[in-house]
């Protein structure tokens, strides 16, 4: 069976990011044809023409090579209304969700543990930095998050400190 266009995609997507990281691995269609056929130990003259198992392991020793779990998928991409909630749902200046408020989300409370846990930070000192005077939600009286847009005020401000550290990396399409 023939790569899927999604296996393509997603084998495109992660090389790019392998090449971005390694040191003297290069981004051209050269390049990434003589890696895949190293790694595959026969010739390989387009992506196109691998079969899906081969594919499959292409991907599998690239999500091992960035860290990802083997198996993972990509998050699945939002509607309109919910990117644009998720953009200005919180901010100061944007008032076009208050009337109606929604829950945060496993989803939403996933990314503010990835932040957090990327400043080095467990969910105890997480909670301490809600409370303190500097967090976005020093108004409320238990600082909790609650809906998203608690959970966007949140993100923003650890993604502020993320960028200051040095530890920040843009999410190209993982």
């Amino acid at each position: 069976m023939r790569i899927t266009k999604k296996q393509l995609g997603r084998l495109q997507t992660l090389y790019a990011q392998f090449a971005r990281r390694e040191i003297g691995i290069g981004q051209s269609r050269e390049e990434r044809l003589a890696w895949a056929t190293q790694r595959l130990r026969k010739p390989i003259e387009s992506f196109r023409d691998l079969s899906s198992a081969d594919a499959a392991f292409l991907i599998d020793g690239l999500h091992e090579s960035l860290g990802i779990p083997v198996g993972a998928k990509p998050r699945p991409r939002l509607d309109r209304d919910q990117a644009r909630r998720a953009g200005v749902d919180g901010r100061r200046d944007s008032q076009e969700f208050a009337s109606a408020p929604q829950l945060a989300s496993a989803a939403d409370l996933e990314v503010i543990d990835n932040y957090s846990a990327r400043l080095g930070w467990t969910w105890a000192q997480l909670e301490v930095w809600l409370r303190s005077p500097r967090s976005p939600l020093k108004h409320k009286s238990a600082p909790t998050i609650t809906t998203s847009a608690d959970a966007n005020r949140v993100r923003w401000a650890l993604k502020q400190m993320l960028v200051r550290a040095g530890k920040w990396q843009r999410r190209e399409a993982a």
